[in-house]
């Protein structure tokens, strides 16, 4: 197993039981994280490139987990959530993927990286459980768009939008294969944003 691609958090971050109000039922706090690159050196001799804090399209800021039965409502978990906000979360998993491709010789957050040769700015168009009679699939769409600092030039457009059946019906199953969606999508967009910068 390549050390690069081992999870640095669990998938199941914590349980947290909360005792109810007037002596009721314990009710019970499920975390969830997203696995991803441990290692957060760069490995390569290229550009450097400043990601910005992601955005959220509407109904996916929330730390709450999203699910849906219909294309046209979402739900959320009540006791079930992300251990940060979908974007702070997936952003940092984002920049440890991009660490690691070995095209970048730093990869940063504006409060760490200085006069970089590019900024990636980007969107979580959604993050979810999808709830069908055959079973649940998991999705994540992500929009990114590359530019030149201190401009609004666009070196490259790049997006995806990918849903993956999940192994069973639990949101620990939901969050292992958003994970495995943003490892793979993660490597393409590595390889886009590195040849776009080839050709700035």
């Amino acid at each position: 197993m390549n050390p690069s691609r081992l999870p640095y958090g669990l998938l199941l971050a914590s349980t947290l039981a909360l005792p109810a109000c007037f002596g009721g039922a314990a009710v019970e706090e499920h975390f969830y994280s997203l696995a991803g690159p441990r290692m957060a050196t760069e490995r390569g001799g290229g550009p450097r490139l400043l990601v910005s804090e992601l955005n959220a399209a509407p109904g996916y800021d929330s730390q709450r987990l999203a699910y849906r039965t219909s294309a046209h409502e979402l739900r959320y978990y009540l006791h079930r959530q992300w251990v940060a906000d979908p974007p702070r979360m997936l952003g940092e998993i984002l920049i440890r993927h991009l660490k690691v491709s070995g095209r970048f010789s730093q990869v940063a957050r504006s409060d760490k990286l200085r006069d970089p040769d590019a900024v990636l700015d980007g969107t979580v168009d959604a993050i979810e459980e999808v709830d069908l009679p055959d079973g649940w699939q998991a999705r994540l769409a992500m929009s990114f768009q590359l530019r030149k600092p201190d401009t609004e030039g666009v070196l490259m457009r790049h997006a995806f939008d990918v849903s993956m059946p999940c192994a069973r019906r639990h949101p620990a199953e939901v969050a292992k294969t958003v994970s495995e969606i943003l490892t793979r999508e993660a490597e393409r967009l590595a390889r886009k944003l590195g040849d776009a910068l080839q050709r700035k």
